[in-house]
Parts: C-alpha cells; structure tokens; sequence
C-alpha cells in the first residue's frame, strides 16, 4: 500500500501560517490550491473541511483520492521543482476519483507554470 511520506508532508505550523498569510491560489473544479514556490524544499498538504464533510469518512476517502491523484502525477512538475502546496477541497459533492485527478492536472500544470 502506498504512504504519504513524512519528507514531503507539511509538519510545521509556521510553515502553514506563512502559506495562508503570504500564499497564491489557483482553484480548478472545487479543489483550491495555496502555495509559495520561494522555497528551497517541497512540501504538500491535503485537507477537507469539516463544515462541508461532516463525517470522517468522507473527509478521509476525499483526501485518499487527492493523495492518489497528485502521487500518479507528480512526475509533472518534475524532478526539481520546489515550494509549498496545500490542497483544500472546497466542494460540497464528492467528486469520483476520475474528476479529481482531472483538476489536479490542471492545478499542477498551472502550479509548475506560476513558477516561471
């Protein structure tokens, strides 16, 4: 079974808090992405919010198919791309994983092109 890596989890707060203070956003199809892209390392984050998901259910299968979907396609950014990326799902309805893997592709795409 694939796992989330710790090196490429966000696991400090001031990170976080640097991230929605000074961060872009790009949006794609209800999934929202903050990110910075000054930074010497990469590091992503993946959340469902409460107030739309109520359960811990759904809020996990949400975040299991959008680890999935950036794990197939994180070969798109490539090999030495770095910043901080926080996805949030910000849509009511659960999408199948089809649909999310689709915004990824476009959230990437225009993540890996803010940089340049």
């Amino acid at each position: 079974m694939y796992s989330f890596p710790k090196q490429l989890r966000i696991t400090n707060d001031t990170q976080l808090q640097e991230l929605f203070a000074s961060g872009k956003s790009l949006s794609f199809d209800g999934i929202i992405l903050k990110y910075i892209n000054k930074k010497k390392v990469f590091k992503i984050g993946f959340s469902a919010p409460k107030r739309l998901h109520r359960s811990a259910v759904t809020r996990n299968l949400i975040k299991r198919r959008m680890r999935e979907s950036f794990r197939l396609q994180q070969q798109l950014l490539g090999p030495s791309f770095s910043g901080i990326g926080y996805f949030i799902y910000n849509n009511e309805k659960v999408k199948s994983s089809q649909e999310i893997y689709a915004a990824f592709t476009h959230l990437l795409m225009n993540w890996k092109n803010s940089g340049t």
